[in-house]
């Protein structure tokens, strides 16, 4: 059942560049009661921490809260026999605020809006080649802050489903080359949901996000599980925000989709530091 917390609207996002409305969200390593503990990465804090991400608005399944940083803090991890560290800021919801219950994710500045319940996930027919199958290679619509990313001049990964002699299709990929994944992800392996606006190709280790035929992310199991679940939405200021959790390499988290000017994006900061040996 839908449930609407309207909370009105009001914006100051510093932690974006002055040309970015919205920036990726911040992920919640733990929360205790009405103190947060949300990862920065690296081993220290960010440049202005102080003016950029003073205050944050928390994401919760309950809503939205206002809080305060606190302090920065280093935090430690065995890694390959290593210490891994990384930085996360402490901050506790300002006075006034309700509870936000499981917190999701951390948005730098005051946002106020109305947090909506994802559309509920109906099974449909199976995929089928003549609906799937494609001449045309697709890039996901991420992107990416922190973590590795490509070298100047890599193209990114694209994807198509391309049908075969046996009558079914696999899915394949093209970075630089063309190369295929082993073994094949069949079509006829996979599941189709619909989750208004979206639809989801949920395969043996895959897992795809599309708004009618427009790929908008790629999940594989890679040290990790895929996933592309739609946790939450946020109406603010006439703009729809779905957070969605998504499985990268390693790790999964929350990012911030929406559409705007005439194309879909997906902010995601995934982390600047190492998770496995």
């Amino acid at each position: 059942m839908r449930h609407a917390m309207v909370l009105g609207f009001m914006l100051v996002s510093l932690g974006a560049s002055a040309a970015e409305r919205w920036t990726a969200p911040y992920q919640l390593e733990d929360q205790r009661g009405r103190t947060f503990r949300v990862v920065f990465g690296g081993n220290k804090a960010p440049k202005n921490v102080e003016s950029r991400l003073g205050i944050v608005t928390l994401v919760g399944k309950k809503g939205l809260a206002t809080a305060r940083l606190q302090r920065v803090e280093k935090v430690c991890t065995p890694v390959c026999d290593a210490p891994e560290c990384h930085s996360v800021g402490v901050y506790t919801q300002e006075p006034g605020t309700k509870d936000v219950g499981e917190g999701l994710v951390a948005l730098p500045g005051r946002i106020r809006g109305q947090m909506d319940t994802p559309a509920p996930v109906t099974p449909a027919k199976p995929p089928s080649v003549e609906q799937w199958s494609s001449r045309e290679f697709q890039v996901p619509v991420d992107e990416r802050t922190g973590g590795i990313l490509l070298p100047e001049g890599v193209p990114p990964a694209a994807f198509r489903w391309t049908s075969h002699a046996q009558g079914g299709a696999q899915l394949q990929r093209q970075q630089g080359g063309v190369d295929f994944f082993t073994p094949p992800i069949q079509l006829a392996e996979c599941q189709q949901e619909q989750q208004p606006p979206f639809t989801r190709l949920t395969c043996p280790a895959a897992s795809l996000l599309y708004e009618k035929q427009q790929l908008l992310f790629a999940s594989f199991d890679e040290y990790g599980v895929a996933t592309t679940e739609w946790v939450a939405t946020l109406q603010a200021g006439g703009q729809t925000l779905y957070l969605v959790r998504v499985g990268l390499k390693t790790q999964a988290v929350i990012g911030l989709l929406f559409h705007e000017g005439g194309r879909w994006r997906l902010l995601v900061r995934q982390a600047d530091y190492s998770l496995i040996c």
